[in-house]
Parts: structure tokens; sequence; C-alpha cells
């Protein structure tokens, strides 16, 4: 099923997978270069969560730096450069992935209507280029996966154009893990 809506001033195609993995896209404000189509509902921050961009060795942090490393690989494979960590992404996306496992929802927009440029705008990130979320894949290899399968997170995964990136995963919840990539231009 796919359905066009405006989004942020800007046109976004949605495309559903039953309702598993869904991925959302933003054209560059400023910047060259084509935006990218993308599928699925949009997600949203609580208002109070741990804090987000602390790295350790915690499973949490193990997987995200795997689902890091599995991307970084496949954009040198593309011929894009490695996206670069950005702590309030990194806060954005952990934040909604703990939202969407507190509140039981799998979606871009969360319950208090904000999708992923208000979120990463709330962090102090302003260049947005997208973002894939996905849950119930136990493993990053697994989500990974299943994102690499659907164009419109490939598109997210390989846009040249994407510079930064912000990882969030939360275990538990409704659907087991739920996992956050953020995408932005610098």
């Amino acid at each position: 099923m796919a359905a066009a809506g405006v989004l942020g001033g800007s046109l976004a195609v949605f495309h559903s997978q039953d309702n598993a993995k869904a991925s959302e896209a933003f054209p560059p404000a400023s910047h060259s270069g084509a935006a990218t189509a993308t599928p699925g509902e949009r997600p949203s921050a609580p208002a109070s969560a741990p804090a987000a961009t602390e790295r350790g060795t915690s499973k949490v942090d193990r997987y995200e730096a795997e689902i890091n490393r599995l991307v970084n690989d496949a954009r040198k494979k593309h011929g894009c450069e490695p996206l670069h960590r950005d702590p309030r992404m990194d806060k954005a996306a952990r934040l909604h992935s703990q939202d969407m496992a507190a509140h039981g929802f799998y979606a871009h927009t969360g319950p208090d209507g904000k999708g992923p440029k208000e979120r990463m705008e709330a962090q102090g990130y302003d260049d947005a280029s997208g973002e894939n979320i996905d849950a119930w894949p136990r493993t990053p290899q697994d989500a990974f996966d299943a994102w690499m399968h659907s164009p419109g997170h490939r598109a997210n995964i390989l846009s040249c154009h994407s510079k930064g990136t912000g990882i969030g995963v939360a275990l538990g919840g409704k659907l087991r893990a739920y996992w956050t990539q953020d995408f932005g231009y610098k």
C-alpha cells in the first residue's frame, strides 16, 4: 500500500510493509541532490526517559554500535563516506525507541504528534535527512537485513547525501525490540 502526503512542507511517499518496518526521508533544505521516497508510519519522543547520549558496554550500546558498523560497511561498498555518529541524533533516536517500547506503538509520529524532524530539532539537530524504524528483530543483523530488503530503508542507508546518524535501540515492550536510525545532512 502506498500513499502520498505532505510532511513539513514537502511531499513524502509512505509505503506499508505489513506494518512491520518503516522509513521516512526528507528532501534537503538547502542541499543538492534528490530526496528519496520512503515507507511507513511516523514516530515521537517520550517526555522523560534515561539519558540517550551516553555510550558504554551495555547490550543496547553494543547493538547500536553494530548497526553503525553494518550501515557504514554497506555505505562503503556503495561508494559513500561513512556516517558519523552525532550525539544529538543518538539522543533523538534512543528516546524515540524508548518511547515506542514504553507506550506500545510503532510509528514515525508519536502520540504527541511529533515526527522525526521535530524530535531531532528538539535535541539541537536541524538538518534531518531521514529516519528508519523497525520492531521485532532481536539482533542488529536482523534489523539491518530487514532495512536493506526494503527500498525506502535501503535508500536512507545508502544516500551519499547523508553525513550524520543517530542510532537508538530499546529492548522490551510489546514488540520485544525497537530500532531507530536517524539520518542528517551534516
